[in-house]
């Protein structure tokens, strides 16, 4: 009879782990712990630890290395010192240094918006790649309040935060997994939320007027009417379909200084202009196309949106960070944020809601 070992997750062996095993014979009163190296067979670790539970607890002392893949095998004594067989193929498992995984916004960082491009920091010693990771957004008593699910675009580790209220706190954490498996995990980190400009556009003021005997109600919604080309043909209710279709908005709407446009995209037609951005005279000009291929340094086929600004001195043309092709079923953000007289662009894919 020999002892059965659970699988074993990737860890830090300057750490050390517990490796467990279920065993259904007499009871345990020491056990063996024997690792060898996955490739050579050789022997690095060979201690018997006194123990009556079902667990050996591998020290940070074992001299393993980051970077290693071994092989374990584990027996166990009896009372009277009999020691069960030893498994005929051991149990793999790898060790990696302990991955840097952090948050780009700090401890007390104040946001100045409603919405927020986060993102994250991912680097690791021994080369291990980066398979899935997810952000989570709390209320300061640790409601749950948004989740980007599961993200596996390890190129593109970030999650746009939307709805955020002007004077609240809240906390911000990503976690993820290494491609063996090793957990990630920021921590919940603190915030707050105090707007310069409003973002969401619905607070209505009510001063009181008493030389006059009345009240001023002041709102600053912006109302504008854009003008289709042709009928809008509407998707769930939901979004417009303008893949053959263009809405030009003409009066009331008018951003000034910096700003950020975030656009939600489902489906976009490859090498279709998106959105177009002019000033009164139509001389400084933005314009944002979806392409879609193999491009020299995408390692594959992948999405990316191209912009063209005309916005101060000579044109330029910028391009946002790749991402794996849409699906049924997924969205793209785009934002485009302008910062003086200079812009930036960036894109965020996720499921749709």
């Amino acid at each position: 009879m020999y002892a059965i070992i659970h699988p074993i997750s990737p860890f830090d062996p300057t750490e050390g782990t517990d490796i467990y095993f279920t065993w259904n014979g007499n009871q345990i009163h020491q056990v063996r712990c024997l690792i060898k190296e996955n490739e050579s067979g050789q022997t690095v670790y060979d201690r018997t630890e006194a123990s009556m539970k079902s667990y050996y607890t591998l020290p940070a002392d074992s001299g393993l290395e980051g970077g290693g893949r071994y092989v374990v095998y584990i027996t166990v004594f009896d009372a009277d010192g009999q020691e069960s067989q030893m498994q005929h193929t051991g149990t793999p498992f790898c060790c990696f240094t302990a991955p840097s995984f952090q948050l780009s916004i700090q401890e007390g960082d104040v946001i100045r918006a409603s919405s927020f491009l986060v993102s994250a920091d991912y680097s690791q010693e021994e080369g291990e790649l980066l398979n899935s990771f997810e952000f989570f957004l709390y209320s300061y008593q640790g409601a749950l309040i948004q989740s980007s699910g599961t993200i596996y675009d390890a190129e593109n580790i970030s999650y746009l935060i939307s709805g955020l209220e002007d004077g609240k706190q809240y906390f911000i954490q990503a976690a993820g997994t290494t491609v063996n498996g090793f957990p990630l995990d920021t921590g919940r980190v603190s915030f707050s939320v105090a707007y310069i400009r409003k973002q969401i556009f619905s607070t209505i003021e009510a001063n009181n007027l008493p030389e006059i005997g009345g009240i001023e109600l002041r709102s600053n919604i912006v109302s504008t009417e854009g003008q289709p080309q042709k009928d809008v043909v509407y998707i769930g209710g939901a979004c417009a379909d303008l893949r053959d279709n263009s809405i030009f908005f003409d009066s009331g709407y008018s951003v000034p200084g910096d700003n950020s446009h975030v656009f939600a995209l489902y489906a976009p037609a490859v090498n279709a202009r998106i959105f177009s951005l002019a000033d009164e005279t139509g001389k400084k000009t933005v314009d944002c196309y979806y392409r879609q291929g193999s491009f020299q340094d995408s390692d594959g086929e992948k999405g990316v949106f191209e912009l063209r600004a005309n916005s101060s001195g000579p044109a330029y043309v910028l391009y946002s960070n790749y991402f794996s092709p849409l699906s049924p079923g997924e969205e793209v953000f785009v934002c485009i944020t302008r910062t003086g007289f200079f812009y930036s662009i960036q894109a965020v894919k996720k499921p749709l809601d």
